[in-house]
């Protein structure tokens, strides 16, 4: 009659491996919204500024390390270049974001 728990879970799995956990991600965020706004309205505005700060930091924050290294984008170099310009991108990613979280 009702569907056993770790079906339920299988199922949720692979439709998240081929959506892209992203989706996951926003599912969460959107839930939490919600909870947010049942408990205090008032931190709907609150909760977008902090997103939206957040976002725009991470997208700087990838701006800075395509205008800094032109040639270094990761897709197009192999081997120990490909693994040391994913780092970088991702330690300027990380550092922005940190820098726009403490930000108040």
């Amino acid at each position: 009659m009702f569907p056993s728990v770790s079906g339920l879970f299988a199922s949720l799995c692979t439709r998240f491996e081929r959506a892209g956990y992203m989706w996951a991600w926003l599912l969460l965020s959107i839930l939490l919204l919600g909870a947010v706004a049942g408990l205090n309205p008032v931190l709907i505005a609150s909760y977008a500024w902090a997103a939206s700060k957040i976002t725009m930091a991470a997208v700087i924050g990838y701006g800075v390390d395509w205008a800094a290294f032109r040639g270094g984008d990761p897709r197009h170099l192999e081997g120990i270049e490909k693994s040391m310009a994913q780092s970088r991108r991702v330690m300027l990613i990380a550092a922005a974001m940190i820098a726009a979280g403490l930000i108040g």
